[in-house]
């Protein structure tokens, strides 16, 4: 009887662990296709599209500057990126969510190359995402430059 228990309490356990998993790996997926949206974007050189991963006022955090909130620096700097045919990517390295899932963190690495103004960066960046229906909005993005090799 104790085995039989023991089997039950086994299996229930099991069960739970791969249920974890398995909403963890669509977790994953969701944002997995949530980078490879933002690189699209990027290559794209879909403004409208950009300024849309956005909420109505996020903060914007770079290296060695006052964290500035509003829409007017995220859209001035892929407007130059676009300007000078420049190229960014993202990697997706990280996820941490929030229990309620109101909120995401997504870590992981950029390049940056705009070769017309002769810039070339490597970093990492972090978002700080918003639950907004179905999607995400950005409302915290946070980059910093790697030191050259």
């Amino acid at each position: 009887m104790r085995l039989l228990s023991s089997l039950k309490g086994f299996a229930l356990a099991t069960l739970i662990a791969t249920t974890v998993l398995a909403a963890d790996d669509i977790r994953m997926a969701e944002f997995e296709a949530y980078n490879d949206r933002y690189n699209e974007i990027i290559a794209n050189y879909d403004l409208e599209a950009f300024m849309n991963l956005y909420n109505d006022s996020p903060l914007w955090i770079e290296p060695d500057k006052a964290p500035i909130a509003g829409l007017e620096v995220p859209g001035g700097t892929f407007g130059f990126i676009v300007q000078n045919e420049g190229a960014l990517t993202h990697t997706f390295d990280e996820l941490k969510i929030s229990d309620d899932g109101s909120q995401a963190v997504m870590i992981g690495t950029y390049a940056l190359d705009i070769e017309k103004v002769g810039a070339k960066a490597e970093g990492t960046y972090l978002f700080v995402l918003e639950r907004n229906g179905d999607s995400w909005d950005i409302v915290v993005d946070m980059f910093n430059q790697h030191a050259a090799e």
